[in-house]
C-alpha cells in the first residue's frame, strides 16, 4: 500500500521515481521499493521488478493482521515460512515458501536490538482480507500461522523462481480479536480513495468509532515497521554493495 511504501522511506535520503510494468517503484541507496498493490497482483509486480533489477535479496514488507492471540498491535513478526490459503483446499500437498535463515536471524537481531517486541513466525497469504474475528480464527486453525496478509507468498514464490534469498517482515496492525470496517477505500493498487472513505462514513456513521480504533491500533505497527527497517535495511544494502558485514 502507499502507506507501507511511505514507511519504507524513513531510512532514505534521496530516491528516484520510476515505473515497471505499470507498478510504481522507487530507486535509492542500492535498493528498489515497489508498491505491488493488494493480493495476487504482487506476483506480477515481483516478477517484473526482479526481472528488471538484478537482486541480491527480496523482501516482503508491510503490516498484517494477527492470527495468534498472543500477538498485539505493533508486534514485529519475522517470517520463517509463508503459505497460501489455496493450499488448504488442494488435494495435492503444496509447500509454502521458506524464508532465508540468515536473513531471519539478521532481522531478528535488528528488531530486538532496537528493543522492539519481535518474534519468529509464519504467515498465511490470502486473496481476501480477514475482516472478522471468526475469519481470523478459521485461518489460524489450519496451521496456527501467526499472521495473515495478502502478498508475501507471491513475492516469495517469485524470488524462489529467480533463485534469490527471500524474507517477509510484517508488523501487526490488528489483533486476532479485532474486526475491520469494510470501507472500500483501499484500492487494488494500494492507493487510498479518500472520497470513497468519506462517503462510507456518511452512509455508516455508526462505524466511525470502529474506524478511529483501527487507525489508533495501526499507529504502532507503522512506527515499529519504520524502526526495524531503518535498523535492518541499510546494513543489508551495505553488505551486498561492499561485502562489509
Amino acid at each position: 500500500m502507499q502507506t507501507e511504501v511511505g514507511t519504507c522511506l524513513g531510512w532514505l535520503r534521496e530516491y528516484r521515481q520510476d515505473e515497471v510494468a505499470g507498478f510504481p517503484v522507487l530507486e535509492a541507496n542500492g535498493a528498489v521499493i515497489c508498491q505491488t498493490g493488494l493480493g495476487r497482483r504482487a506476483k506480477d509486480a515481483a516478477d517484473a521488478v526482479i526481472g528488471r533489477y538484478p537482486s541480491s535479496v527480496v523482501l516482503s514488507i508491510g503490516v498484517a493482521g494477527g492470527l495468534s492471540p498472543k500477538l498485539e498491535c505493533g508486534d514485529v513478526v519475522i517470517c520463517e515460512r509463508v503459505d497460501h490459503e489455496s493450499h488448504r483446499k488442494s488435494r495435492a500437498w503444496k509447500a509454502g515458501v521458506s524464508c532465508d535463515a540468515r536473513l531471519v536471524a539478521a532481522a531478528m537481531a535488528a528488531a530486538t536490538g532496537m528493543g522492539l517486541p519481535a518474534s519468529k513466525g509464519t504467515s498465511l497469504t490470502v486473496d481476501e482480507p480477514a475482516w472478522t474475528e471468526t475469519e481470523k480464527s478459521a485461518h489460524h486453525d489450519w496451521k496456527k500461522h501467526e499472521i495473515v496478509e495478502m502478498e508475501s507468498f507471491w513475492i516469495g514464490e517469485a524470488a524462489s523462481r529467480a533463485g534469490v534469498p527471500f524474507l517477509a517482515i510484517r508488523t501487526v496492525s490488528d489483533a486476532a480479536d479485532h474486526a475491520l470496517p469494510q470501507t472500500g477505500a483501499m484500492q487494488a493498487d494500494g492507493s487510498f480513495d479518500q472520497e470513497r472513505f468519506l462517503e462510507y462514513i456518511r452512509e455508516h456513521p455508526e462505524s466511525a468509532e470502529l474506524v478511529a480504533q483501527m487507525a489508533d491500533r495501526a499507529r504502532p505497527a507503522f512506527g515499529n515497521l519504520a524502526i526495524v527497517l531503518a535498523a535492518f535495511v541499510p546494513p543489508l544494502v551495505q553488505h551486498f554493495e561492499t561485502g562489509v558485514r
